[in-house]
């Protein structure tokens, strides 16, 4: 067996992260409207692209080949929101599970700042036409997701991603909003910014899909506090996803800071590490 050691190669350590990819995803994508109510979930100074009708994204996927770990499964849930001129997705939370889920959500919130979590069981399945994608946690689904892949809810529906179904891969630019921050025990957190996380996803696959959505609420994973009106669009996809660049575009004041973390801590921590009533084994 060969042991490794806590003072590691020059090149282990200048290599870390670098060009990181999700290769090989496979699973579900969707947009859908919420209501109005959802502007509060976002913690200033993002506000809705659209505040009458709100979209909201999610995907499942198993994650086949990242560059940084083993095979693991992701969903996420978010909002589109502006900064700006500027718009994309800022993820309330997203849930991992599988071998590689350790290092896919340290890294993601280490380097990053995404809102990440270990589940239980997540599960990306398709027999023929039909497709079920599923999160679970602390013994709540979270989500349930069921496809009929062909066709959309709509029939007036359309999508980009459809440019890769005559065999050329369609590479969309996107990204999210994400925040970094210290903390540093009684002293609290510090130093907190927001950042745009610029990616780039390449689909090698898509399929049409309409698409059926069950929530159910959780007082750690509050997924169902986006209540849903209608779906836009959605999808069967393969795709690889990489990195951009990322980029602070806002600091907080301090006088904004703990005001702000409100917003943000559901989607990182559970309530356990803010209460002294937990279950004891004598």
């Amino acid at each position: 067996m060969k042991n490794g050691s806590y003072f590691v190669d020059a090149k282990i350590a200048a290599d870390f992260m670098k060009d990181a990819s999700m290769n090989g995803q496979e699973g579900i994508a969707l947009v859908g409207t919420t209501d109005p109510s959802v502007a509060r979930l976002l913690p200033p100074p993002l506000s809705l692209v659209n505040p009458e009708a709100p979209l909201f994204y999610v995907y499942i996927v198993n994650i086949k080949e990242p560059t940084f770990a083993p095979w693991y499964m992701e969903g996420g849930i978010g909002l589109m929101a502006q900064y700006g001129d500027v718009s994309g997705v800022y993820f309330l939370n997203l849930q991992l599970s599988g071998p590689g889920a350790l290092m896919g959500a340290f890294s993601g919130r280490e380097t990053a700042g995404l809102p990440k979590k270990l589940c239980e069981r997540i599960v990306v399945n398709r027999i023929d036409d039909y497709a079920h994608c599923y999160i679970e946690r602390k013994g709540i689904r979270l989500i349930d997701v069921e496809l009929d892949v062909g066709h959309y809810n709509s029939s007036q529906t359309s999508m980009p991603q459809e440019a890769c179904m005559s065999g050329e891969r369609y590479i969309e630019s996107g990204g999210c909003w994400v925040h970094r921050y210290s903390i540093s025990g009684k002293a609290g957190c510090s130093e907190l910014g927001l950042y745009q996380y610029a990616s780039k996803t390449g689909y090698d696959h898509w399929e049409p899909a309409a698409a059926t959505i069950k929530m159910a609420p959780s007082i750690d994973d509050p997924w169902a506090e986006v209540p849903i009106r209608d779906i836009v669009s959605a999808g069967w996809m393969r795709s690889d996803n990489w990195v951009e660049s990322l980029t602070k575009v806002y600091d907080y004041p301090k006088s904004e800071i703990d005001e702000a973390m409100r917003y943000l801590f559901s989607g990182r921590w559970d309530r356990s590490v803010s209460c002294t009533e937990h279950q004891y084994y004598g």
